[in-house]
């Protein structure tokens, strides 16, 4: 019985073999998603095994089960190999989300692949988000090469011919495959009701949260597949009433006198896109000294909004570059620049192309990062200044720094003729490694932290925000300028919690963390009246409707609000993944739960269900203009 059994084995190891790595690699894949959800989604907090953390094991188990029954179906041959290339490529994808993860708080897209040029480009900044447990997702692939090798030494040591398709693998394989695909499918649609499918629209990071990262990345690349058929489809009569409604209704909610309408009229715009700019430092003193000395006086001199938060999505900077030229949303997947750069747009610069501006983008990197080269044009740009238009004389951070950037801009552009000057700045990013050595502010207490580093950046973007204002007045161009200044995105994540929650005094939790999200946004009309402080909600899709109303320019497509003439003086900010922010709650879509704004204790979601949904439907309105180049029916 023994010699029969061993004889059974030698003949059939390939097939024990392969169900042994089957499982293998089941278990393998599971537990890389699972750590996935651990390290980066967060959704499993704690000890306790919640009934939330079954659901979320249970779609990565049928998730899984299905892609491993698809390979024992389909491949009859060379299984661990497969396995193996599948588990590798897994296990990269999943670090590439888990990293990307801890720095946009989103997973990476199939839109992505749109992007690939620029990701070398952010390598310095993601890649300081990896910890070394990461390595985690590649453990099992040493056990794939020694048994790959084993398999190759024994089948030339026995000469052993590949089993054929034999009554084991007939009655055992197959059946199991299909029976382990109908059941992996039928579990996961029945996880994936109507209200996930609603809220997946929004923000796919529920469904990484709410249904493993695998699954994810299935409706991720359903999705977009889904988004590039809809493009090519003429908009529907439905679409095109609500979106004509929308604006309808909008130009007769306008109150009949604006105040401060048209008190910037003529003048030349310069607008500062501050990289990583968050409030965190702005009127705030770290051991005594002010951290942006410059920007507290210029505060009172100006309109200051305390209370913008930013609404970018997986474009980050560009999204907010989107917003602030054209007060619609960014895109769920992707961004912008690249996926419909395209399109018509009613931008500013369109109008101010109208008025015989020049209109000046300037970004002292690479002009092909994030399509810049390609988009700009096609938002009336009539000039674009990129690494290639500047001297290096002076570096801070990734290129140019941002003193010498101001100063060449002005020596570059037509001062004869009006202008609008629209820099993007660069020196303070992420992860702040160009300020590791200065010593432009004591930061005793938080050395050698990226707060610390980002503390002495915002200094550094003070000073040169600071010089490039005495140099508009040296050349004579500071009375006739409107300046904006704000922040792009978020500067610091949450594996910074601990030492942020700390400057800033509060004790972390998820609606103390998502409330300091905030951007700086000033404007500056010189020589003027305009000193306010604006504390309602907004976010930066309001910056250019407020701008605009200053400039005397009318603007009827844009979906902000003017934050200087604020219907009703309440404010709002809707955020690309669905969570709503007001003068009165904050509602968090990630987690299904609503916060009253002053003190931030849990309140009744259902009764601001309806506010909730009507403000949703900016998204809507932005994702059908955007998806189906509205705006090209308009002009």
């Amino acid at each position: 019985m023994v010699n029969k059994t061993i004889d059974h084995l030698k003949k059939n190891w390939p097939i024990y073999t392969d169900i042994l790595f089957a499982i293998f690699f089941t278990l393998g894949i599971m537990y890389k998603a699972w750590y996935f959800q651990n390290s980066a989604a967060m959704v499993h907090q704690g000890a306790e095994f919640l009934e939330h953390d079954q659901i979320v094991f249970d779609a990565i188990m049928f998730s899984t089960l299905l892609i491993t029954a698809i390979v024992v179906g389909i491949f009859k041959k060379h299984k661990i190999e497969v396995f193996f290339i599948l588990s590798a490529i897994i296990g990269f994808w999943l670090c590439a989300d888990t990293v990307y993860f801890r720095y946009y708080s989103a997973p990476t897209s199939i839109s992505m692949i749109y992007q690939l040029s620029f990701l070398g480009d952010i390598s310095a900044s993601t890649g300081s988000l990896f910890v070394q447990r990461d390595w985690l997702f590649f453990l099992d692939l040493p056990i794939y090469i020694i048994a790959i090798a084993l398999k190759i030494i024994i089948k030339a040591k026995t000469k052993h011919k590949e089993v054929k398709f034999n009554y084991i693998y007939r009655t055992i394989a197959i059946p199991l495959a299909i029976i382990f695909i109908f059941t992996s499918i039928n579990n996961m649609n029945q996880l994936y009701d109507k209200t996930l499918n609603a809220m997946f629209n929004y923000d796919k990071t529920l469904a990484a949260k709410d249904l493993g990262i695998v699954y994810y990345h299935f409706y991720d690349i359903k999705q977009i597949g889904k988004d590039e058929i809809i493009r090519r489809l003429p908009i529907n009569k439905k679409d095109r009433e609500f979106i004509d409604n929308y604006f309808a209704d909008k130009q007769k909610s306008k109150p009949d006198v604006s105040k401060w309408e048209g008190i910037a009229k003529d003048r030349n715009i310069i607008i500062l896109q501050c990289e990583a700019l968050q409030s965190i430092p702005i009127e705030k003193s770290i051991n005594g000294e002010e951290i942006t000395p410059f920007l507290n006086n210029l505060i009172k001199d100006s309109a200051y909004f305390t209370n913008m938060y930013h609404q970018v999505a997986g474009g980050n900077t560009v999204d907010a570059e989107f917003m602030m030229n054209n007060s619609l949303y960014p895109i769920k997947s992707g961004a912008v620049y690249f996926r419909y750069s395209n399109n018509e747009y009613f931008s500013l610069p369109y109008y101010l192309n109208n008025k015989d501006y020049n209109c000046y983008a300037a970004h002292a990197y690479k002009p092909s990062f994030w399509n810049r080269l390609s988009f700009y044009p096609n938002e009336g740009f009539n000039n674009f200044f990129s690494m290639n238009d500047y001297e290096l004389d002076e570096k801070v951070g990734w290129a140019l720094s941002d003193e010498s950037f101001f100063r060449q801009n002005l020596d570059m552009i037509d001062k004869k003729n009006p202008y609008y000057l629209f820099n993007v700045t660069l020196s303070n990013h992420h992860p702040y490694d160009g300020f590791m050595h200065f010593d432009n502010i004591n930061i005793e207490g938080y050395e050698n932290t990226q707060l610390g580093n980002f503390i002495r950046g915002s200094r550094y973007t003070d000073a040169c925000i600071k010089k490039l204002f005495d140099d508009l007045k040296s050349r004579g161009l500071y009375d006739n300028s409107i300046i904006i200044i704000y922040g792009d995105h978020s500067a610091l994540f949450r594996d910074q919690k601990d030492d942020v929650s700390r400057f800033m005094d509060f004790e972390y939790n998820e609606f103390e963390w998502k409330k300091i999200q905030q951007d700086p946004f000033i404007i500056h009309v010189a020589n003027s009246e305009l000193k306010t402080r604006v504390d309602n909600v907004c976010g930066q899709i309001d910056m250019l409707p407020t701008l605009a109303n200053l400039m005397g320019i009318d603007m009827p497509y844009t979906l902000g609000k003017d934050m200087l003439n604020l219907p009703n003086n309440y404010g709002y900010a809707v955020l690309r993944n669905g969570s709503v922010i007001t003068d009165d709650f904050m509602y968090l879509t990630d987690f299904d739960i609503c916060y009253d704004m002053k003190t931030g204790n849990e309140i009744d979601k259902s009764l601001y269900t309806k506010q909730i949904d009507k403000l949703l439907d900016d998204l809507k309105i932005s994702d059908i203009i955007i998806g189906k180049n509205y705006f090209k029916l308009k002009k």
